[in-house]
């Protein structure tokens, strides 16, 4: 990322033509893998050692850049590489030669140059374009590491246009957006002048859960698109009923399992469904380059209609026993449900769950909250047993026990 002379652009695809297709750089290795050592140079925090190795390993093997999808792979050896990856001092980088400066990162024969400074924070163009420091650090390793390809400088192609990576934007942006990675033409020029494909492929992803819920059915998975690391969309059919959402949701799991791609490409969603048998099917879209949907797979579910509920209390009194509790069905969000209140040695009753309870109506808004009952049953002194039974009266189900409980009623 080191100044030169102002070039006109003509001048200097020119050269980044001819620099590339020739291969000037005598250091430049050919065939599908590239090795590189890693070394150190005057380091103010020695913390930063191996979280520069894994990121800039990171970048190395992500689709997006001089990996070309894989047809070209980085690997770190101990000794002997193609090139040397140095994370140096900035007081120490003008050591490694001309055009080495204290101020940026520089590539100097074998020599790949990040300069320490500019990898904890930045540059003041680049920062002032309102990109991350994840991608600026993107953007220093395939930008030097673009040079020891043969690479080199590039200038914006136009206003609002992404930057090309051989720019150098940590100096300007030159009314380009900010950009960590190469361009299409970047990665064709290289491609072509290796002899190798621009890999591209379809998605991939898995489909973890699908569960039923209360009238619903809840569907869970992940899905990347191997040409880009931006999220990719998944269409999800409930039976006959399509949606299409983007798997943008945070997985530490699959960022772990496919580093260059990062986190951001889970999905989580649920559906509205009625009570009964379910097929729930997913595929993931192409997001880029070639390739088609893929089917991430299908399940079949059944979601229950019998009411749910619960025996809340059931209290002694000077007149007998005192039985809450609240039963919902799934089937209708109007209805009410008959309620059977069994008391052992003595008898039954049967009401309606029909009674305020407003922090239903916080849990299952789609019910409302009149679904709650009350009531009080005659009983002797002596030990007791009460069970609650919701009955089932709309759509299919069955009757539900919402609980049991031991009471004994003072003489």
């Amino acid at each position: 990322m080191h100044r030169q002379p102002t070039k006109t652009l003509a001048a200097a695809l020119l050269c980044l033509t001819g620099c590339l297709l020739g291969f000037s750089q005598p250091s430049a290795a050919s065939g599908p893998q590239l090795v590189y050592t890693y070394e150190v140079r005057g380091l103010a925090n020695s913390s930063n050692l191996e979280s520069f190795a894994a990121a800039a390993a990171g970048t190395y093997a992500d689709p997006r850049g001089w990996s070309l999808g894989g047809s070209i792979a980085f690997r770190r050896v101990a000794s002997g590489g193609n090139f040397t990856l140095w994370l140096a001092a900035a007081g120490r980088v003008p050591g490694f030669g001309s055009p080495c400066d204290s101020s940026y990162s520089c590539r100097v024969g074998r020599n790949v140059v990040i300069n320490e400074t500019r990898w904890l924070t930045g540059s003041p163009a680049w920062n002032a374009g309102g990109a991350s420091l994840a991608d600026y650090r993107h953007l220093v390793v395939n930008h030097e590491t673009g040079h020891w390809l043969g690479f080199g400088h590039a200038f914006c192609g136009g206003a609002g246009q992404p930057a090309p990576v051989m720019q150098q934007q940590s100096i300007s942006l030159e009314g380009c957006r900010p950009n960590g990675w190469p361009t299409a033409g970047e990665r064709q020029r290289l491609a072509a002048s290796r002899g190798v494909p621009i890999r591209t492929g379809n998605p991939v992803g898995s489909l973890d859960n699908v569960l039923p819920g209360l009238a619903s059915v809840f569907v869970r998975g992940w899905a990347i698109d191997p040409d880009t690391a931006a999220a990719t969309a998944v269409t999800v059919q409930l039976d006959a009923h399509v949606i299409t959402v983007r798997a943008d949701s945070r997985r530490e799991d699959v960022g772990r399992s496919h580093p260059g791609y990062g986190s951001n490409h889970g999905f989580r969603l649920t559906l509205n469904a009625g009570p009964g048998r379910h097929t729930v099917c997913v595929r993931a879209l192409n997001a880029a380059g070639a390739g088609a949907a893929v089917l991430l797979g299908c399940r079949t579910v059944l979601v229950s209609g019998t009411p749910i509920g619960h025996l809340d209390s059931v209290v002694p009194t000077g007149q007998g026993i005192l039985v809450t509790g609240w039963a919902l069905d799934p089937d209708t969000s109007v209805g009410v449900v008959p309620v059977a209140v069994y008391e052992r040695p003595g008898g039954q009753v049967g009401i309606w769950a029909n009674q305020p309870r407003p922090d239903l109506a916080a849990h299952y808004p789609r019910w409302g909250a009149a679904h709650g009952f009350a009531v009080l049953m005659r009983a002797s002194p002596g030990p007791h047993q009460v069970c609650a039974y919701g009955r089932n009266v709309y759509g299919i189900g069955g009757t539900a026990v919402l609980g049991c409980r031991s009471v004994s009623v003072p003489g």
